[in-house]
């Protein structure tokens, strides 16, 4: 057995492991995986069986994802050598990841520390929700290229992260929904991108949380008859408006953080839902 990096050309051989493994993604969302992120494949014969990714944000953080092994592989390990490798490459970044209860496990023994936990959300179908009646000179738009530079500044007050690249891919293919007040400033905004099984809505970061619902209703009133996934923090959103839209809970990975030398930071925004578990 070999551990080499991942290269573009990888995309099916990784979607036939999360296929395998019964995840949403598509080739097309290995291919923007392999597009934004780096990581490593672990080979045994010439085949793939097992990968690991990060996504660097900045100089101080990344996140990790799609840490998947061979079924007929589990239990020898595989998963923590790719773990190790590609931590390595990261020895003073913050690591962040969603791990299930199962490879919580293994992240502990990694140095990872439970943050709390996501909410995944979602529903095959889901129903004609009527647009939000909005507060005066409030109103929930499409993203242009002129509002870059707000949507940038909100998440990164809300993250600290700079991730410039995935702000291009979303609004130059994928839609971002924003939710302005009465100066026309952006307070809110929410990706809508295709991944999986349909829409996921992420990352969604808001000035006050009160305004969520308003925002949330706005994007959910475009999206009649899709299949939608949020992966949410339920602090910001009470789960009762959730349902009543017809979004089920389905599932509750643990945020696991890796602590790294990262300077301080204190967020002005709040982060309501991620893009997706790995790119966080």
């Amino acid at each position: 057995m070999l551990i080499r990096r991942l290269t573009y050309t990888d995309a099916e051989k990784g979607f036939r492991l999360t296929q395998q493994c019964g995840w949403p993604h598509r080739l097309v969302d290995w291919q923007l995986l392999l597009t934004l992120g780096e990581g490593y494949a672990m080979e045994h014969d010439g085949r793939v069986i097992g990968t690991v990714m990060a996504w660097r944000w900045g100089e101080h953080y990344a996140s990790v994802g799609v840490v998947v092994v061979d079924n007929a592989w589990q239990g020898k390990g595989i998963g923590k050598q790719l773990m190790q490798t590609l931590m390595a490459d990261f020895p003073d970044q913050q690591l962040r990841l969603h791990a299930t209860q199962q490879g919580a496990i293994l992240y502990e023994k990694l140095g990872f520390t439970a943050r709390g936990t996501l909410s995944q959300f979602q529903t095959p179908q889901l129903a004609l929700i009527p647009p939000p009646v909005y507060p005066q000179g409030v109103e929930v738009r499409l993203a242009t290229s002129e509002d870059r530079s707000q949507v940038e500044q909100l998440a990164y007050r809300a993250t600290g992260m700079p991730r410039p690249q995935l702000y291009d891919y979303l609004l130059h293919k994928q839609r971002i929904f924003v939710l302005s007040d009465s100066q026309g400033e952006i307070v809110g905004f929410m990706g809508c991108h295709r991944f999986g099984r349909g829409f996921s809505l992420g990352p969604c970061y808001i000035n006050d949380s009160s305004r969520l619902t308003v925002l949330l209703q706005a994007v959910l009133s475009q999206l009649t008859g899709e299949f939608v996934r949020l992966d949410i923090d339920e602090r910001q959103l009470d789960e009762a408006v959730l349902t009543q839209w017809g979004l089920k809970r389905v599932d509750i990975p643990h945020i696991m953080v890796r602590a790294g030398q990262v300077p301080a930071f204190t967020p002005t925004a709040i982060e309501v839902t991620v893009m997706t578990p790995a790119l966080g």
